[in-house]
């Protein structure tokens, strides 16, 4: 018997790998790029099926099925959703979301932040909410490129009569004009709200001011200041030395307690949660598109302190005060996904597919090749296959589950952190107007494939590339490309079916499916074998064993 190793990426000058997602070459750091974009991909479909599909009102919108009020949606959600759709390169649902926020949410000032389930803007949902109008603006920047580029096709917004262009420059405008940001750079949490008294820090993308500041047509050097500001701020904070802000404080570092910031000034604002988290992604991307100093130092900081917690397996929710205690055990979250029923309640604490995604992305900016390998395979463990990020059960008791889960928040924050490890999410100006060579990156045993017993008479095919015949003549022992969506190889034969494939043997035989990683995803015994590959997507290796019938096939699906 011998042994034949598939490689992760260059098995064959005819496999490619080709995904949905957004392909501009990148000299980025990266881990597992073909397994990640491949989940990716899913995921976005994921989101689609289950936050925008099922809803009529402000249809095309990203809605939260477990908030408070279900099946609303915030102006945050726009800003995700309309990044996610780019790097997904997903136009038309782009376009969908964009006019939709344009009639029900957009004021002529900013994006009023809340539209309730009935597709109404509520007494208490107008305001803007600073972080979504810098995320729509970075997004129809990037989206005006990808037209210039010949890679989108132009677009012009029937509600507002403006194209990507000409609506990023308003919004760029309104968020100085409506004291978004303040005059001296202090990015507030909204229109007129704070900024002097208290900041959201997290709202801080010191790497989108910079795209900012070559596009802005009215007066570039103001970004300058806000850039600036950020990491005056960040660098009062009183967790900096760990890598960590507070989801509020003031510009000073000071505390500011609970007191009429929303839900996420959980702990008297005094823990790195769900608001805070989010400064390491925002200034990874800093780090990682401008080599800013500032933002390596603070993300040098957070590394060394989850590296000495345990690494990637102590990706949590923190105290600041308490130097970096975990948030308590018994602290529950009951103010969404059913606040009624006490069964879907979950715990503050989280190690979960969104802090992993977030610190990971300390790992990619300043971390070595062992850093980012190991995010990668510990995020791994909360990616099952499917079009979501998260466990179907958490056997734990920890309740990290989709019961659990919003669904929504912590799908994007997984997303973000996730494309970061693949090298998806790039500066998009940077990288059509100086195209790069892609680099290979960082791969770990997701896309290291297992060896793989083959015997003398195995006939072994790769479903992901149309050009063969397909006519099943290879030679015993080839590790030819057969492309076609039926194969024939002696004692077995493949039919390709809607939604996974159906295997015949000549005899009975133990079938089993091996992932990248070497687990087991699905056996059967009998001389058929049907496998549904739904939402299933990346390379899987099939066995078929009897007596007489040695066979192994590898499947790459999209």
């Amino acid at each position: 018997m011998n042994f034949l190793r598939f490689l992760p990426v260059c098995l064959s000058a005819a496999v490619t790998f080709s995904y949905a997602v957004l392909d501009l070459p990148s000299a980025q750091p990266k881990v597992d790029a073909s397994y990640w974009n491949a989940a990716l991909d899913s995921t976005w479909q994921g989101m689609i099926r289950r936050n925008i599909n099922p809803y009529s009102a402000g249809a095309g919108l990203i809605h939260r099925p477990k908030s408070e009020t279900p099946g609303d949606a915030v102006s945050e959600g726009v800003g995700y959703g309309m990044l996610v759709a780019l790097y997904a390169n997903d136009q038309a649902s782009f376009n969908k979301m964009w006019e939709k926020a344009n009639e029900t949410m957009w004021n002529g000032d900013f994006h009023d932040w809340h539209m309730d389930p009935s597709g109404n803007i509520p007494m208490d949902g107008h305001g803007a909410a600073t972080d979504a109008e810098e995320d729509i603006a970075l997004a129809l920047i990037f989206a005006d490129k990808l037209v210039s580029a010949g890679k989108w096709t132009a677009y012009t917004s029937p509600k507002l009569q403006k194209t990507y262009a000409e609506q990023a420059q308003k919004l760029l405008d309104k968020m100085w004009d409506t004291k978004q940001i303040r005059s001296e750079g202090i990015v507030a949490p909204g229109a007129g709200w704070g900024g002097y008294e208290f900041v959201n820090p997290g709202y801080f993308s010191p790497a989108w001011y910079k795209v900012f500041e070559k596009f802005d047509k009215s007066d570039a050097n103001r970004w300058k200041t806000a850039v600036d500001k950020s990491y005056e701020i960040i660098s009062k904070s009183p967790g900096y030395s760990m890598g960590m802000v507070p989801d509020w404080m003031t510009p000073e570092g000071g505390w500011v307690g609970s007191e009429g910031l929303g839900y996420n000034a959980y702990f008297e604002s005094r823990a790195f949660f769900k608001d805070a988290i989010r400064i390491l992604w925002r200034v990874a991307i800093d780090a990682i598109w401008f080599d800013e100093s500032r933002a390596k130092e603070f993300l040098k900081n957070a590394l060394k302190f989850i590296n000495d917690k345990g690494g990637p397996s102590a990706a949590n929710f923190y105290q600041i005060e308490k130097a970096g205690e975990l948030l308590p055990a018994e602290d529950k979250w009951k103010e969404f996904n059913d606040s009624k029923n006490e069964s879907t309640w979950r715990y503050r604490r989280e190690h979960s597919h969104l802090t992993i995604g977030m610190w990971a992305t300390a790992a990619m900016a300043v971390g070595e090749a062992a850093d980012r390998i190991a995010f990668s395979e510990e995020m791994a463990k909360f990616y099952e296959g499917g079009d979501y990020f998260g466990l179907a059960n958490d056997t734990s008791a920890a309740l990290e589950d989709t019961l659990h889960n919003e669904m929504y928040f912590d799908q994007f924050l997984a997303w973000f952190g996730t494309s970061l490890m693949s090298g998806l999410f790039v500066n998009v100006v940077d990288a059509i107007d100086n195209p790069k060579t892609a680099t290979p990156g960082d791969s770990s045993s997701l896309t290291k494939i297992p060896e793989v017993p083959v015997d003398s008479d195995t006939v072994v095919v790769d479903t992901s590339n149309h050009q063969d015949s397909g006519k099943g003549n290879d030679k015993p022992g080839d590790d030819k490309i057969i492309a076609s969506p039926y194969v024939a190889s002696g004692a077995v034969q493949l039919v390709q079916t809607g939604e996974g494939f159906f295997f015949t043997a000549t005899r009975s035989a133990k079938w089993t499916v091996y992932g990248l990683d070497g687990r087991v995803v699905a056996t059967a015994t009998g001389k058929n074998f049907a496998w549904s590959a739904k939402n299933m997507h990346g390379i899987f290796v099939v066995k078929a064993v009897s007596r007489g019938i040695r066979y192994t096939h590898k499947i790459v699906t999209h």
